[in-house]
């Protein structure tokens, strides 16, 4: 007589999955459906049904499967239909703010469908459809899209027409500042104990002006007060003295000291190897260069610990100058834009 064991109900589906197995080996050495049934401390009636499983279909068919679980409230018609909503932003849809969050799906699911799904049973949808929480890109109210789309089409292959008749090095040039009080990152901690950091409370901060060219080239100067037309001249000559033997042509924004008189002179007197092009209004996307920017603060600046103007100024110098000496690094800023 077999001895006796616990109720099995009260394991796991895998450990079910191997007294399933179990219970076909017993059986088929010659033990009663009965015997086994209180061995295991199931009724007979699911012994019997393990074995005429096992008889019918194999092994296989005894193996433990994920329950389907209730069925989802939504049709596929209306998963498309809030999917598509997320296309706009939710001002649209009369929220205060552009962006969409789990509660506000479900506000607009039961107002077109009426049905209440869980927060939680969204974010799993969502998941499921290969969609993820991201920090959106910022867009000036002012930007033009169709001045943008324009210069695309008629500025960009002026340029380079230009850049290939002239045997040119094109470099894309914009201005950033640097604060004294730095983007924090992330640290591992025990959890409800937050960490603290210390930094500066000075206030302060640099200006940063750089210039990088699809050939993994990179200028960069710094300024501890703010851009003038002279100060920029004597960037755009650095530029030209970083390349002697060649013809320059930068694109920048159309910022107020880039358009100066003494700009447009400089321009004139060099016209003959140095030229100047704009980009649209608060359209810093189409500059590469502002990838310098992203990356310099996000990660090479990261919470860090200078307390002064001079300390800064030297953390920078020395963070651009490793930007700059890692072509493929400057290369990459081009990647994924319209440049290359």
């Amino acid at each position: 007589m077999l001895k006796r064991v616990v109720d099995g109900r009260s394991y796991s589906h895998d450990f079910l999955e191997r007294y399933r197995f179990r219970a076909i080996e017993l059986y088929n050495k010659g033990e009663k459906i009965n015997e086994i049934a209180y061995f295991f401390g199931v009724h007979r009636c699911a012994v019997s049904h393990w074995i005429t499983t096992y008889k019918r279909n194999g092994k296989k068919a005894l193996l433990s499967k994920k329950a389907n679980g209730p069925k989802f409230k939504l049709s596929e018609s209306e998963i498309k239909e809030i999917v598509s909503i997320l296309n706009n932003d939710a001002t649209t849809y009369g929220f205060e703010t552009p962006l969409w969050t789990c509660k506000r799906v479900q506000q607009s699911i039961i107002r077109k469908t009426g049905k209440k799904i869980h927060t939680t049973n969204i974010m799993r949808l969502f998941k499921k459809l290969n969609l993820s929480p991201q920090k959106p890109k910022r867009f000036a109210f002012q930007r033009n899209e169709k001045a943008v789309k324009k210069w695309l089409k008629e500025e960009w292959p002026k340029i380079l027409k230009h850049t290939k008749r002239w045997q040119a090095m094109l470099y894309f040039q914009d201005e950033s500042g640097v604060s004294l009080t730095p983007v924090l990152g992330r640290t591992w901690a025990p959890k409800g104990k937050t960490p603290k950091v210390k930094v500066t409370g000075n206030r302060g901060g640099l200006c940063v002006t750089s210039a990088i060219s699809p050939a993994g080239k990179m200028v960069f100067r710094i300024e501890k007060g703010k851009v003038n037309a002279d100060k920029h001249i004597e960037f755009l000559k650095q530029i030209i003295k970083h390349h002697p033997n060649r013809k320059i042509i930068v694109v920048e924004d159309g910022a107020p000291v880039h358009k100066a008189k003494k700009i447009s002179d400089f321009v004139e007197q060099h016209k003959a190897r140095f030229a100047i092009y704009r980009l649209p209004s608060y359209a810093p996307d189409l500059n590469p260069d502002e990838h310098v920017w992203e990356y310099l603060k996000a990660y090479q600046l990261k919470t860090h610990q200078a307390k002064n103007t001079d300390e800064l100024k030297h953390l920078v110098k020395r963070k651009m100058q490793s930007i700059q000496r890692n072509n493929g690094l400057v290369t990459s800023f081009f990647i994924n834009t319209y440049v290359l």
